[in-house]
């Protein structure tokens, strides 16, 4: 179930291609997603799935610091194994279906989130590298739900978040490659 959960959100961000906008020019008759405002905009790839970039709006200044300092956190405990820490970032939804998932495949052997993580490893958190190298670029947000957007050293990632009780958590154990 995980595995499905992560290739639908995979297959779901996968087609926006690097985003990083380089020799897309537009004329006055050949606008790309004029709606597209702000950073977003880096992101878009013609003939590409644009989905996240046109979903919602920009976030607000306020919400994109709050995300980045969730996303910088979590990244830095994934990348280091702390599934502990790892898993204080992660939504409520999540950490209760990743603990079932690994549940009913471990024989009833894992119990917690950092039980789950470490059974999964690699398979739930992909290769552990922290792709966030400096802030987030983008963070497009719709009623409590957001999508996280930031250029990484080689290639461009998406993250789901969500806001529960006026706090921003990361909805899946890694980021999405958006070149995949």
């Amino acid at each position: 179930m995980l595995v499905a959960a992560t290739m639908v959100l995979a297959i779901a961000a996968g087609g926006c291609g690097s985003g990083s906008g380089e020799g897309e020019t537009s004329t006055a008759k050949d606008v790309f997603y004029p709606w597209v405002k702000g950073p977003s905009r880096e992101f878009l790839v013609r003939g590409g799935d644009n989905a996240i970039q046109y979903w919602g709006h920009e976030g607000t200044p306020a919400e994109k610091a709050a995300v980045n300092m969730v996303i910088q956190r979590w990244m830095r405990a994934r990348a280091a194994e702390d599934w502990v820490e790892d898993c204080r970032y992660f939504s409520r939804n999540y950490r209760k279906k990743l603990v079932e998932d690994a549940d009913a495949v471990s024989d009833r052997e894992v119990r917690s989130c950092p039980e789950a993580l470490d059974y999964f490893g690699e398979g739930a958190s992909g290769d552990l590298k922290n792709t966030l190298t400096g802030p987030i670029d983008s963070l497009r947000v719709k009623k409590g739900r957001g999508w996280a957007q930031w250029h990484g050293p080689e290639r461009d990632w998406v993250l789901p978040v969500v806001e529960e009780n006026a706090r921003w958590t990361v909805m899946i154990a890694a980021p999405v490659d958006r070149n995949k």
